[in-house]
């Protein structure tokens, strides 16, 4: 099971994307806040991947990554940009996406990103 946390700022936005990755099997959004403030210590939620807004404020988004230990492979960080232009501005840490992208591509991303396979979910769900 991939837990899964949100950090956007339209609301909207966040509930959708929690409704289409809650249907996923092996996928789990335990977080979604606007801002990632309440999300202080990410080892006490277990949270596995991190989906950021790109238009999070610099310091939120900075704060955030100060608790991101690269080293931590059960850890991920995906920035959703909303223009193409911003695709390039992802560092080596994270990954980046258009918000735009359909649900595969979505899932898909995030299966790779988190190396699960189709048959650690069949078994994670047993």
């Amino acid at each position: 099971m991939i837990h899964i946390a949100i950090i956007d700022q339209n609301r909207i936005f966040r509930e959708s994307l929690r409704v289409i990755l809650e249907q996923v099997e092996g996928f789990r959004v335990i977080h979604d806040s606007s801002d990632g403030s309440s999300l202080r210590n990410r080892e006490d939620l277990g949270v596995q991947l991190l989906i950021l807004d790109s238009r999070l404020p610099a310091e939120n988004y900075r704060d955030l990554l100060q608790r991101h230990d690269p080293e931590d492979v059960q850890f991920k960080i995906l920035r959703l940009a909303m223009f193409r232009e911003e695709l390039d501005s992802g560092d080596g840490e994270v990954e980046v996406m258009l918000k735009s992208s359909g649900k595969q591509e979505l899932v898909n991303r995030i299966k790779n990103m988190t190396g699960l396979k189709p048959s650690e979910q069949i078994i994670q769900s047993l």
